[in-house]
C-alpha cells in the first residue's frame, strides 16, 4: 500500500532535505565511527491544534586517553499551524529532525552523544462522531565502522507518537520504531503500534566485515472516529544516540537513555511555547 502521495512525497525530497551523512570524513578513516539520523514530518492534520510548542536537546561525552574522540549531537523541531507553500495553500506541519555522531582512534577513549527533538500539539478538538487524522512520513539513518576487534560501537534511533485524551490524561493510541545496529553489525528493529496506525516501512542494509548501514523509510498514517467531542493531544517525539568505546567495557555501558514515557509525560504537562 503506497500511503504517501506522489506529490506529497516530491514535495518533501524537494523543498526539505533531510539530514545527510558524514560528507565530511575521509572514506580512509581508519577508527570507530557511530553515527544515526532521523527525520520526520507530520501532515495532513484532519483538525488544527489549540496551541503548539517543540523540545529539543543534546547530550555529549568525549574522554580520551592514549586516543581522540569526537562526539557531536544536534537536534531541530519545528510546528507551524499555518504553513504555506503559497498565500492560499496553509496547512499545519510539523516536523522534527536529530542526529548524533561519535569517532574515536586510538587504544582508549570514550564517545557519547544523543539528540532528542519534539513537536506537540494542544488541544485539537474534535467533535461528536469527528475524525480525527494525520499522515507521517520518517527517513532514518544508522551508520557504524570498526577497525579493531576490541571496538564497541552502538548507533540507535527511536520515533514515536503518543494521543493523549486531555480531560482524562489517558494514552488513546500510539507507536513507536526502534532501530538500533551493535558492535557486531547485527541490526534490531522494533515498531509497535496501536490499531489507529497504518504503516509502510522500507528498510535497505549494508553489512560488510567492518562496516553496516541501515536506511529506513517510513510512511503511515493515522486515522480514528471519535463518538463523543473531546480534546486530543498528539505529541512526535524521536532520539538519535550514538556510542563508541576502545577498551571493550568489562561492565554494560549503555547509551545515554531517557525514560521515554517520563520525557513525553513531562512534555505534555509543558507549557504552550507558541501559538
Amino acid at each position: 500500500m503506497n500511503i504517501l502521495p506522489k506529490s506529497t512525497l516530491k514535495f518533501l525530497i524537494v523543498a526539505t532535505p533531510v539530514v545527510t551523512l558524514l560528507s565530511s570524513i575521509s572514506p580512509g578513516f581508519a577508527g570507530t565511527l557511530a553515527n544515526a539520523e532521523a527525520e520526520t514530518f507530520i501532515y495532513n492534520f484532519s483538525q488544527v491544534p489549540t496551541s503548539i510548542s517543540t523540545f529539543t536537546d543534546t547530550q555529549t561525552l568525549a574522554v580520551a586517553g592514549k586516543g581522540t574522540v569526537l562526539a557531536e549531537a544536534n537536534a531541530n523541531a519545528y510546528f507551524d499551524v499555518n504553513f504555506c507553500l503559497k498565500p492560499d495553500n496553509c496547512f499545519p506541519l510539523a516536523n522534527n529532525s536529530s542526529q548524533a555522531i561519535t569517532l574515536g582512534e586510538g587504544k582508549e577513549y570514550l564517545g557519547l552523544a544523543q539528540s532528542q527533538a519534539a513537536a506537540i500539539g494542544y488541544q485539537f478538538k474534535i467533535a461528536e462522531n469527528q475524525e480525527f487524522a494525520f499522515d507521517f512520513y520518517s527517513v532514518l539513518n544508522l551508520e557504524t565502522q570498526k577497525s579493531l576487534q576490541q571496538e564497541s560501537i552502538q548507533a540507535a534511533n527511536y520515533i514515536a507518537f503518543y494521543l493523549f485524551e486531555d480531560s482524562s490524561n489517558n494514552l488513546l493510541d500510539f507507536f513507536s520504531l526502534n532501530s538500533s545496529i551493535n558492535s557486531a553489525n547485527k541490526h534490531n528493529l522494533s515498531i509497535q503500534n496501536s490499531q489507529g496506525f497504518q504503516l509502510s516501512p522500507l528498510t535497505t542494509t549494508n553489512h560488510e566485515e567492518n562496516q553496516a548501514s541501515v536506511n529506513i523509510l517510513l510512511s503511515g498514517l493515522y486515522s480514528r472516529q471519535f463518538s463523543q467531542g473531546q480534546n486530543l493531544t498528539l505529541i512526535t517525539y524521536q532520539t538519535s544516540s550514538t556510542k563508541v568505546k576502545v577498551p571493550e567495557p568489562s561492565t554494560a555501558l549503555s547509551l545515554l537513555i531517557f525514560g521515554v514515557l517520563g520525557t513525553v509525560l513531562g512534555l505534555k504537562k509543558r507549557p504552550s511555547l507558541s501559538d
